[in-house]
Formats: C-alpha cells, structure tokens, sequence
C-alpha cells in the first residue's frame, strides 16, 4: 500500500486534521460520572492508529516499518458523560528521519446544535520509525518522510497549542505568600 494522504481526509484550519469520532459508551465512565482516563488515552491510541491506517503506514508490510510511541504527555481539560459524540484532531508539529512529533485534540461535540466544539483533552506525542527486522529506530522510507513534509505544508500556520511542552508540577506562590507544609508526624 503506497503512502498517501487521503483526499477526503478533512482539515479544521483552527484545529488541525480531523482523523477520528466517536461516542462515549457508558461502561467508559468512572464513579464520577465522566469518562475515565484510560478511554482518553484509548480515544488518542485509535484515532493515532486510525490516521497512521489512513496515510497507509500502520497497514504497509512491503517496507518492514512500524512506529513505537516513545512518550506522550495528556492533559484533561472538560468532562465527557456517556452518549456525548466526540473527535480527535491531528496536528504535526515537527519530524525527523527517524521521529514524529505531533498534537492531538479531543474534542467534545457541542451538546446544542449552535454551539462550539469543547476542548476536552490534549495529547503531545513522540514517536519513532523503527525496523522491525531489528526492532530498531531507522530512518523512515523516503515515500513517507515525503508525506510528513506534504502534512506539514497542509498545516502551516496553524497555531502552535498552549499546551505543547507543558511542564507538570505543582505551581508554588512566590516564598512570602507560600502555605507552610505540614508533614504529619512518623512519615
């Protein structure tokens, strides 16, 4: 299967390449009430094999090539409830001969036929191109580092997310306003 970038494949120009849908089922939820956060994580696994099937590299045996995730950072913005219709959106901000960066955005859809998308949930992404004969990182076929530079021509000047290179930690106030930590005694 050649590598390609489908023609009917649709391109938010706020929000980047719409690659995947679904709907909250009711056994995804938690006793909160929401979707738990193993479906997030399962909704940007699908739609990332799901584009991958598209430009025809998850399914192309011919050149002996796969990607292995190698971090993702997620950050849950809004709360999904089960029955809610959802979509992922693809953004790829940078790659190599042997790496892919990318942005994905799951999106609630509105509950009220006039209103916005909400932004439920973000996830960055490192991949790598790697030889299964070896199970090696290895520079990707040429074919397909073409279409990464087709993509990225398609998604100039989509703005960079906020949430691209998010450190996680816990924001201290400056030293005259910070809350004296109390360490219970015996730990």
């Amino acid at each position: 299967m050649p590598f390609r970038l489908p023609a009917d494949l649709v391109l938010d120009p706020e929000r980047g390449f719409r690659i995947y849908e679904g709907v909250v089922a009711p056994d995804w939820t938690d006793r909160n009430g929401h979707m738990n956060v193993v479906y997030y994580r399962r909704a940007f696994d699908q739609a990332t094999q799901h584009m991958l099937t598209r430009i025809g590299l998850w399914d192309n045996d011919n050149d002996y090539g796969s990607t292995f995730a190698l971090e993702d950072h997620v950050t849950y913005q809004a709360e999904l409830h089960p029955g809610r219709s959802f979509f992922v959106t693809y953004q790829l901000l940078d790659f190599s001969e042997k790496l892919i960066h990318a942005f994905l955005r799951l999106y609630g859809e509105p509950e009220s036929g006039t209103g916005e998308p909400v932004l439920s949930a973000t996830c960055e992404h490192i991949g790598c191109y790697v030889d299964m004969r070896t199970r090696r990182s290895a520079p990707m076929p040429a074919e397909y580092y073409e279409l990464l530079e087709e993509i990225a021509r398609r998604l100039e000047g989509l703005p960079e997310p906020p949430e691209k290179g998010r450190v996680i930690g816990i924001r201290r106030r400056s030293p005259s306003k910070s809350i004296a930590r109390r360490i219970p005694v015996g730990v």
